[in-house]
């Protein structure tokens, strides 16, 4: 991406959302942008912010969210589910187990390296504090995995 795509981007964001944005605003937004996307391609970048918005995502993507959202469709997967919607995955898991059936969807290796990190009694966390201490630690996993997995940015941009 180059910055006068980058600066279509912005306004692409702007109109998707229904946000007005004057000149000044839009030069210093894309700069933003530019310092989490400049190493995207402008097109995949595109598609994403189109296929969020048709979505119904209420708010725009924030710079960070954008790109994980852009590799995560480049490369085919899933980006990591957000603590609550793990803390539900959890516990469909451990419902099916306690009942018999194995036969569940593989969950996201965020989620696994949490269940790894609790250790064997980890489908059996039910309470509102075993929610607690879970959310705690899989957000610090969710992290690791982000970092590693998409804040892998170039430095051609600091010019």
């Amino acid at each position: 991406m180059d910055k006068s795509e980058c600066l279509k981007t912005v306004e692409l964001l702007s109109v998707s959302w229904d946000k007005s944005i004057d000149q000044s605003s839009l030069t210093l937004r894309a700069k933003g942008y530019w310092e989490y996307l400049s190493d995207l391609p402008y097109e995949e970048v595109k598609i994403t912010i189109k296929t969020l918005a048709m979505s119904g995502r209420r708010w725009a993507p924030r710079p960070g969210e954008l790109r994980i959202e852009t590799l995560s469709r480049i490369r085919g997967e899933q980006p990591p589910p957000e603590p609550e919607e793990a803390w539900t995955m959890l516990q469909r898991i451990g419902q099916m187990i306690y009942s018999g059936t194995y036969d569940y969807e593989k969950p996201h290796p965020v989620l696994t390296t949490t269940i790894k990190r609790l250790g064997d009694g980890a489908t059996s966390l039910t309470t509102n504090s075993d929610r607690a201490m879970f959310t705690s630690l899989y957000e610090k996993v969710r992290e690791e995995y982000i970092l590693k997995n998409y804040g892998d940015m170039n430095e051609q941009h600091a010019n």
